[in-house]
């Protein structure tokens, strides 16, 4: 990875997918990256882990880790911020990341018992070494995360005289050279949408190589601008395979006036039910930093589900009163059959294809449960896409909708179709206003519906 923040040099997809009779799967994504799959994203059935004792099986990434290193030295060094499992063997060590300085990181890791270690190149020879350790989290206390945790509030503080008195459990050292990933991914980060991080083919890394995206970004919401009290945050949410820059056409034509875009960037090969609880604890850190009291909630493909879960998960929701309207774009509801098929049959298995399937417990468990009454929900879908398919106007979604519209687009292209993104700033409008009368735009490549105000296209 280069260290200005392009993609990442080791992370790229290689070989061309060849269909094979046994993996009819990876078909509706872009196949491109199957034989990239790294062991720490290959989901496996093992047994899970107790509270003495290791971990049986193979291990795979799970669960997060967030917090902040902290320094109490005058000048910031760089700093590796080391998870020593307890529960299972690890050699090479894998679990660590590098921060330029100290500060807010986020660690993507297996279940199981940890001692978090705090390692500064205080003598600047691009080498971590074992002798170099300059902080403990919590003078050793073990951390326990199990599938799908997300362990946040974590302090680690350094000092330069740490290593006289902590020392790491074996012999060892990391260079910090240009083939090294460094974090760089915080949340309310500013960056312009063209950023080399959104690159496709970082989002493609996020998609088949989700460990080496968190190593590299985490999963954040991204700022255009600083903040500002007075425009209102509409939050993108990408799809599988994708960034904020899919939804450019947007961010461009959206009035800087009135709103500010936020966007949240995450791997999309991770388990769904995952990032949208990342996605909570990353909004409510921002709610609790500028105290904003609306914004709006937009998602595309499989970021309808992922914010679909964040709505309506009871331990979430009552803290998401300030969500509203939320809007959708081309989510296929109902999920895949392929998907399906890869969990059954494929012998690497990315972890979201477990909640994309048409049998997943996840997409079950999010469209049996109803959107809060306080969300005025939106759905747009394209007539031409061959993905979704029928299946964004799954009817569990459709009754909720305080209007749905249907244009002549693609699964992609609705996110740069002129008449789309004309329909969804009139939403904004009547939303955001506080009319409830504002005339809701006809146009000639789109049914439109409306509930409980003025609708000018066909009734659906």
């Amino acid at each position: 990875m280069q260290r200005n923040g392009f993609h990442l040099k080791d992370a790229r997809p290689g070989r061309k997918w060849k269909i094979l009779p046994a993996l009819l799967i990876v078909f509706f994504f872009c196949a491109c990256g199957y034989f990239n799959i790294q062991q720490r994203d290959n989901v496996v059935p093992q047994k899970p882990v107790r509270e003495e004792g290791e971990i049986a099986g193979a291990i795979y990434n799970s669960a997060l880790l967030m917090g902040e290193v902290m320094s109490r030295e005058e000048y910031d060094y760089p700093v590796l911020v080391v998870a020593y499992p307890l529960s299972f063997s690890s050699d090479p060590i894998q679990d660590y990341i590098i921060l330029d300085r100290a500060g807010p990181f986020m660690m993507y890791v297996p279940e199981g018992k940890y001692l978090l270690y705090a390692i500064s190149d205080f003598n600047n020879d691009t080498f971590f070494e074992d002798t170099e350790v300059s902080g403990i989290y919590n003078n050793g206390e073990e951390i326990l995360v199990r599938k799908g945790d997300v362990r946040k509030g974590i302090r680690l503080i350094t000092d330069i005289h740490a290593a006289q008195q902590i020392s790491f459990p074996r012999k060892w050292s990391l260079q910090d050279d240009t083939d090294a990933i460094t974090y760089m991914g915080n949340n309310g980060q500013i960056r312009k949408i063209y950023d080399e991080i959104f690159s496709m083919k970082n989002a493609e890394v996020g998609l088949w190589k989700p460990s080496v995206f968190m190593k590299a970004y985490g999963a954040n919401i991204y700022f255009m601008e600083a903040y500002d009290p007075r425009k209102i945050p509409v939050l993108f949410v990408h799809g599988a395979g994708g960034s904020p820059q899919n939804w450019v056409y947007f961010r461009i034509r959206l009035d800087p006036n009135r709103y500010q875009p936020w966007f949240f960037y995450y791997p999309a090969g991770i388990r769904l039910s995952l990032a949208s609880r990342i996605l909570y604890e990353n909004l409510i850190s921002l709610k609790q930093q500028y105290g904003f009291q609306q914004l709006v909630l937009t998602a595309h493909s499989m970021g309808g589900l992922v914010t679909r879960a964040l709505l309506t998960d009871p331990e979430f929701r009552k803290d998401l009163t300030f969500i509203n309207p939320y809007v959708t774009f081309a989510v296929s509801w109902s999920g895949f059959d392929e998907a399906d098929t890869a969990v059954r049959y494929s012998a690497i298995k990315l972890p979201s294809w477990f909640d994309v399937g048409t049998r997943s417990a996840f997409g079950k468990r999010i469209m049996r449960a109803r959107l809060p009454e306080s969300v005025n929900y939106y759905l747009f879908y394209g007539k031409q896409d061959r993905v979704a398919q029928g299946k964004a106007m799954d009817d569990r979604a459709f009754q909720e909708a305080k209007g749905h519209f249907g244009f002549d687009c693609d699964h992609d292209t609705i996110l740069s179709e002129p008449d789309v993104f004309h329909q969804f700033d009139q939403i904004l409008d009547q939303e955001l206003r506080g009319a409830s009368h504002t005339k809701i735009c006809r146009n000639s490549s789109a049914d439109s519906g409306m509930k409980n105000g003025t609708a000018a296209g066909k009734q659906e």
